[in-house]
């Protein structure tokens, strides 16, 4: 498995091991969005479903989806 494989919508990743040995992937600006696995690619294959899932369920509730900072539109401030 290649972390290639992965979308998190312009999201960067934290990925720590514990002290148990398992390792667990959160996104670096929504640190309640996370998931453990046993080695490194499992945990970011956990992290894929559990993101999926709050998508899923802010659409159903009709609210926006978070926006990684990479990829939100600015707004040219500097003088013409």
């Amino acid at each position: 498995m290649s972390l290639e494989n992965y979308d998190f919508d312009g999201f960067t990743l934290n990925l720590y091991v514990d002290e148990t040995g398992d390792w667990l992937a959160h996104f670096v600006g929504m640190p309640n969005i996370s998931a453990f696995g046993e080695t490194p690619e499992m945990a970011i294959s956990e992290l894929k479903i559990a993101w999926e899932m709050v998508k899923e369920d802010l659409i159903a509730k009709g609210l926006n989806i978070p926006q990684s900072p990479r990829k939100q539109e600015y707004i040219d401030i500097s003088p013409s």
